[in-house]
């Protein structure tokens, strides 16, 4: 009896330090990883274009603003993709898509962390904690909020997109990063991908992040920032062609004309546009070009 007892309180005591050990080698090898890709960036070909911006500002490819890659839609609305599905974008960009539905929040999520990436080259990786990710955009820091970010996350790790620029160039990446989570910290280490971050060698656009933040929890409104932001000066739009780019839910033409009149509405309100009108079937749109969209446009 003595000889059992002993026995399951050694077979106890060593599952206990088994896990114990399993636990400091983790931390052990997070460690590490956070040491070799702070000091040893991955090799890679340089890019042509190395993207950065002010800290007021927020850099997206035109490619991502100028499609329904990331839909001005509610989280609730998302489809699944199931196979390689062409996604409406403007000419002389082609996006197939599989996966599920990325929205306008997994943009806000991946835009962070390209802000927090914008002053490192290709290749380095960045580190940063959940709870930091969270309050930068502007949301709370419980444990529902720890999920969303968790739930945007692995939807970007795990998107497949595949990208034709001008009928000539073609690419398809897994994931718009990848990333190492530490369960016990909540903190990542990030690797975007070298060909998302090609993307912006195509062009790209700086998102003012005040006027953003203030478009939180409506979604046409947000699609619209980014894609009127990416032109100095924006063209008069078919009203179906708009409902396409950015991938609206809604129905019929009538339900989607009532939601981007109140979109552009909230546009006017904190001042990303000036005016616009709305004809049958047409929507026009006059906006103030910024400083560097005035001189692109002088130098035409």
């Amino acid at each position: 009896m003595n000889d059992t007892v002993v026995s399951e309180k050694t077979r106890a005591h060593g599952g206990q330090r088994e896990a114990t050990d399993k636990l400091e080698g983790l931390a052990e090898r997070f460690q590490d990883l956070v040491r070799r890709k702070q000091v040893q960036p991955r090799l890679v070909e340089p890019m042509t274009v190395t993207p950065n911006w002010p800290a007021s500002m927020r850099g997206t490819p035109n490619a991502c603003l100028r499609s329904a890659l990331f839909a001005g839609i509610q989280g609730n609305d998302r489809i699944a993709y199931k196979k390689r599905t062409l996604l409406a974008s403007v000419d002389g960009i082609e996006v197939r898509f599989l996966g599920v539905q990325l929205n306008q929040s997994d943009l806000d999520v991946w835009m962070q962390i390209l802000h927090l990436s914008r002053q490192q080259l290709p290749g380095y990786n960045v580190t940063f904690s959940a709870h930091a990710i969270l309050t930068a955009l502007g949301k709370g820091t419980g444990k529902s909020q720890h999920e969303w970010l968790k739930e945007s996350m692995a939807r970007l790790g795990g998107a497949f997109v595949e990208m034709t620029f001008h009928g000539r160039d073609s690419f398809g990446e897994k994931g718009f990063l990848r990333y190492y989570r530490d369960e016990c910290s909540q903190r990542y280490v990030i690797e975007l991908t070298e060909s998302m971050l090609r993307l912006f060698e195509d062009g790209y656009t700086h998102i003012e992040f005040e006027q953003r933040q203030k478009l939180r929890k409506q979604p046409l409104a947000l699609w619209l920032h980014g894609f009127l932001s990416s032109h100095a000066a924006p063209y008069p739009l078919k009203v179906t062609t708009i409902h396409r780019l950015s991938g609206s839910g809604a129905q019929t033409l009538r339900d989607f004309k009532y939601r981007m009149r109140k979109a552009l509405e909230a546009l006017i309100s904190i001042g990303a546009i000036e005016s616009y009108v709305i004809n049958e079937d047409s929507v026009k749109i006059k906006k103030i070009p910024t400083p560097s969209q005035q001189r692109h446009l002088d130098s035409k």
